[in-house]
């Protein structure tokens, strides 16, 4: 587009040669448009540049001042693009839109305005200065970067009444007819029903793949033209008050919708790549708090986590890789500790599920709301329990250690790989042996497996080497998978269930923390006070039908030490 600029500036006899060249090597050395250089700061006669658009391109040159701008024009096409492009909607004729910009070779422009109107664009031609005053004139400054393109009545993909987009000053219409709002709900709308956690929209040479995780493994849903990237990404940027002008630089938000009587809150990241932002939306709270039962959890795990839970004061910690269910169980306990009797507070990044009857913190680090400072905070607050959404550092360890030595109950996560590791953790930030065997109560391990799809279960023999790597053998199990089907997306599975390692500090335990032993000095301990490691419930998992050794080598690391005789306990004793 610099080129096409630079020869038509020429052509109007208002660069030279030499003065293009220079210009377009001050507009790379400093990362910015040869329009914006020319234009913007050096400001070229406006009116001139109009005049040579319209002359040379055989364009329309519109008087702005003196044209009337009709409204139904202005309703389709949101203020934020308007400013970002420097053009102004000035008619609807039949399905096209005649559009007034001051750059009409501004194709990205052209592209954008056509995507999020649905109509076909009839560029026109205006000075930068009249179209920023109809802008003014036409769009608020109140309304700027809030409003939406006011869709007309056709077909939706989901009723009125089941689905309502909010943001924190504004409330989105219904799905319209244009192609980015469409498709946008569209692809939200299906990531609920298919109780997806993350959607993922990935910019690719030729296509825009948008891809669920499902069950924790991310699957193509479908694919969308190129052409069709930036108008999307800008009507979920548009959505999320992001800026649409920025695509050079990392972007983070979130937006919330409520659909039918469910409020679902909807991180938004955006990633500049070689073809273009990639978009991805982590859905938060799009389903209800499990009970302990509901999570994969024995009878006797249950019975241990309540009495660790019931306890007046100390630390319950769960523990395992980002998305191993660590928040879904903390809630889990929150909802069977929750009671009018109590105050229960806790501090989240970010808050996964809105529980009625609790206080919940969002933390916010641009702000200097930090896990530590929400902490002491709300220590002063008479909690408890409370929840801090992960232990992360020094400071939060110990705080969230005083706290649990001070009569509360404090619930929290690390990112460790088993529940021995967690102690070696707490070590490593600087808790004192003496008061971290003083204070836990609990410490779960957890990961979470793929179930074999109800729907198309059939049996086979796995692999011998899979199975010697996880205990078990060929002999007295039918062992059980799914065949695909389209209640499963052909994958075999549906639906999750937890895998659980739970270590309670026996004073033998509570002896070697104090002696500095490893973790591998301390699994014959931990299996004799009744843990049964991850590997080992996973194995009775697949023994009960429940999941597939494949599934289990898939989100558990197999060490050479699980092979200790401390490590092998009886898959069907104790938890």
């Amino acid at each position: 587009m610099s080129q096409q600029l630079g020869l038509i500036l020429q052509l109007a006899g208002m660069l030279t040669a030499q003065d293009l060249e220079t210009s377009l090597r001050q507009a790379t050395a400093r990362n910015i448009s040869l329009w914006e250089l020319l234009i913007v700061e050096r400001r070229i006669p406006e009116d001139k540049v109009a005049d040579a658009f319209s002359r040379l391109l055989r364009v329309p040159r519109v008087p702005l001042e003196s044209t009337p701008v009709e409204s139904g024009a202005v309703k389709a096409l949101p203020s934020r693009l308007a400013r970002k492009h420097t053009c102004i909607p000035l008619r609807v004729v039949g399905r096209d839109l005649v559009l007034v910009m001051a750059n009409p070779l501004d194709q990205q422009a052209v592209e954008d305005v056509q995507f999020v109107s649905g109509r076909q664009v009839r560029p026109a031609v205006a000075s930068r200065s009249e179209i920023l005053r109809s802008i003014e004139e036409h769009y608020p400054p109140s309304a700027a970067g809030t409003e939406a393109p006011k869709p007309a009545a056709t077909a939706d993909p989901l009723p009125a009444a089941e689905w309502n987009l909010e943001t924190a000053d504004v409330t989105e219409p219904p799905v319209g007819d244009t192609p980015a709002v469409n498709i946008c709900h569209q692809i939200i709308s299906d990531a609920i029903d298919l109780q997806a956690s993350d959607i993922h929209i990935e910019p690719s040479p030729k296509e825009v793949l948008v891809r669920f995780r499902i069950d924790g493994v991310l699957r193509n849903h479908f694919q969308l033209p190129r052409w069709m990237q930036p108008a999307l990404v800008s009507r979920i940027k548009i959505l999320a008050k992001l800026d649409i002008a920025q695509q050079r630089l990392p972007q983070d938000g979130r937006l919330r919708i409520r659909r039918r009587k469910d409020r679902i809150d909807i991180r938004i990241s955006t990633l500049p790549t070689q073809h273009g932002e990639k978009v991805v939306m982590r859905l938060l709270g799009s389903s209800a708090i499990p009970t302990l039962s509901d999570l994969g959890l024995s009878n006797d795990q249950s019975a241990w986590l309540d009495d660790a839970l019931n306890q007046p004061q100390g630390l319950i910690i769960v523990t395992g890789p980002t998305g191993a269910g660590k928040s879904t169980t903390l809630y889990s306990l929150l909802e069977r500790r929750r009671s009018p009797g109590i105050n229960i507070v806790t501090v989240e990044d970010p808050i996964e599920y809105q529980v009625p009857g609790i206080t919940q913190v969002q933390i916010d680090p641009k702000t200097g709301l930090t896990f530590a400072n929400s902490l002491r905070a709300i220590l002063r607050q008479d909690p408890d329990v409370i929840l801090i959404g992960e232990i992360r550092d020094a400071e939060t360890a110990e705080i969230a250690v005083q706290a649990a030595l001070t009569g509360h109950l404090v619930l929290s996560t690390m990112h460790t790989n088993g529940s021995l590791a967690a102690i070696a953790r707490f070590l490593d930030l600087g808790v004192r042996p003496l008061l971290l065997t003083t204070v836990t109560n609990m410490i779960v391990a957890q990961r979470l497996a793929r179930r074999v799809c109800p729907q198309c279960p059939e049996r086979y023999t796995p692999d011998a080497d899979l199975l010697r790597k996880v205990r078990l053998s060929r002999e007295g199990v039918d062992y059980v998978r799914g065949a695909g089907c389209p209640a499963c997306g052909g994958t075999g599975y549906s639906g999750r269930v937890g895998v659980f390692e739970l270590l309670r500090l026996t004073p033998q335990l509570k002896g070697l923390v104090l002696g500095s032993a490893s973790e591998l000095e301390m699994q014959p301990a931990a299996t004799a006070a009744g843990t049964r490691f991850l590997v080992q419930d996973a194995a009775s998992k697949v023994r009960a039908g429940m999941t597939t050794v494949e599934e289990v080598l898939r989100i558990i690391r197999i060490e050479q030490d699980d092979d200790l005789p401390g490590a092998i306990a009886a898959l069907d004793g104790p938890p």
